[in-house]
Parts: structure tokens; C-alpha cells; sequence
């Protein structure tokens, strides 16, 4: 199933000072998916699907429509991802940016088997 992918460019979610690109599919019941990249580094920094709409590759078509536009997009290092991020990374595929953006993040430095301490 193909649907509607809007594109559009903002802040991360009620945050004032990030820049991204954003990739969204709605419904009657509002935003279904969204995909947002950094515009700085084309990494991920956010990709949901509401809970009714998963399973039906939305989140996919948003990862295609993105590189298709860019050329490419990055997602996050292991560290930075989610369980969720994670296995989306693994379904799709792509290239993983090589260093840690954040500025206060030492996630670098540090070599954990569990980074989300579950």
C-alpha cells in the first residue's frame, strides 16, 4: 500500500534550537508515521509509526522517500537507538553515521553489552 508522504522542514518535536528535514504520513486520525533527519548530518534523529498503522511498511516508505531526496541518510549510532531504532536499522539496511553528534554525550568511550541499562 502506497501512501501520501508530505515533506517538510523544522524542530524536533518542542525542541527550538534543532533543524530537520521531516517526512510524514497521515491519516483521518492524524500523523500515522513520521521520519525525522538531521538536516547538519542526515542522521536519524526520530522514526515512529503509530501503533495501528505498524506492520504495513509505512516507516519503510519514509526511510525510501528520505534517501531518495537526500542520496542518503545515516542511522544513529547502536548506542543511540532504541530496541525499536534497532531492529528498524536492521530491517532496512543503510549505512550508520561514524562518530557521536551529541556534544555531552560520551557514549563513545564507553563499550556496554546493554547501553539502555534494561
Amino acid at each position: 500500500m502506497n501512501a501520501t508522504i508530505t515533506y517538510r522542514t523544522g524542530s524536533y518535536y518542542s525542541e527550538t534550537d534543532t533543524a530537520n528535514h521531516i517526512w510524514e504520513i497521515s491519516d483521518e486520525q492524524g500523523i500515522a508515521s513520521e521520519l525525522y533527519v538531521s538536516i547538519s548530518d542526515a542522521e536519524v534523529m526520530q522514526i515512529e509509526t503509530r501503533e495501528d498503522r505498524r506492520g504495513e511498511g509505512l516507516a519503510r516508505q519514509l526511510w525510501d522517500a528520505a534517501n531518495a531526496q537526500l542520496g542518503i541518510v545515516y542511522h544513529s549510532l547502536p548506542a543511540h537507538r532504541t530496541p525499536e531504532g534497532e531492529a528498524f536499522a536492521s530491517a532496512v539496511g543503510g549505512e550508520s553515521v561514524t562518530e557521536c553528534h551529541i556534544d555531552s554525550c560520551d557514549c563513545t568511550d564507553i563499550i556496554d553489552d546493554d547501553p539502555y541499562g534494561y
